[in-house]
């Protein structure tokens, strides 16, 4: 992504911010915030973690090990990794999003899709820090086991949901699931580096 497409980013962000806030997180900060229980936002939370982080296994099972690893390698920067991570996830969302907004009239269309997909993919995401977190668990008491830490994991999802408001519920979350994917992130944006230092070597 070029600089002046992330200013063209920057610039649209506070209107796309405002056209998605009120349809979408106005519908659902009610019955996040209010309607639901905090146990049944805890059985929600857990049943999500649970199936995503089950369809990582199923699918990328490998990558659970890689991303321990590189945690052991380095716990202390887990959590920037982590968080820089989903920063780069929210950029191309966002940079997605405000150029089908720019399209015609199915601009508006293609947004809500945008922001359905983005939205799974960030439920992927954090199932799998989750899923990381869990299995490290295991790993540190006993044996590594994926199958039990994806447990540990949703369990740990739920109960932060149960005991916390949900705006504390979000942000703790967030930082577990950021430590789980600070592993594979701190992989991939040093793997990034090297390609571009190969390249410009050229």
């Amino acid at each position: 992504m070029s600089f002046d497409a992330a200013v063209s980013v920057a610039t649209t962000v506070p209107g796309l911010a405002a056209t998605i806030w009120n349809p979408v997180v106005g519908q659902l900060a009610p019955g996040v915030g209010t309607e639901l229980s905090r146990p049944i936002r805890g059985l929600v939370s857990f049943v999500l973690v649970l199936m995503g982080g089950a369809l990582v296994l199923r699918l990328r099972r490998n990558y659970v090990d890689e991303s321990i690893n590189a945690i052991l390698d380095s716990p202390a920067m887990a959590v920037l990794y982590g968080i820089a991570g989903y920063v780069i996830v929210a950029i191309v969302g966002l940079y997605g999003a405000t150029t089908l907004a720019r399209l015609s009239v199915a601009g508006g269309v293609f947004v809500r899709i945008a922001i359905l997909i983005s939205s799974a993919f960030v439920l992927i995401l954090t199932s799998f820090g989750f899923l990381v977190v869990g299995t490290l668990l295991t790993d540190i008491l006993r044996n590594r086991q994926p199958a039990l830490g994806l447990l540990i994991g949703a369990s740990l999802s739920a109960v932060s949901w149960i005991l916390l408001s949900p705006a504390g519920s979000i942000v703790s979350s967030l930082a577990i699931a950021a430590f789980g994917i600070g592993g594979s992130a701190r992989l991939w944006i040093h793997s990034e580096r090297t390609v571009e230092t190969e390249l410009g070597g050229r």
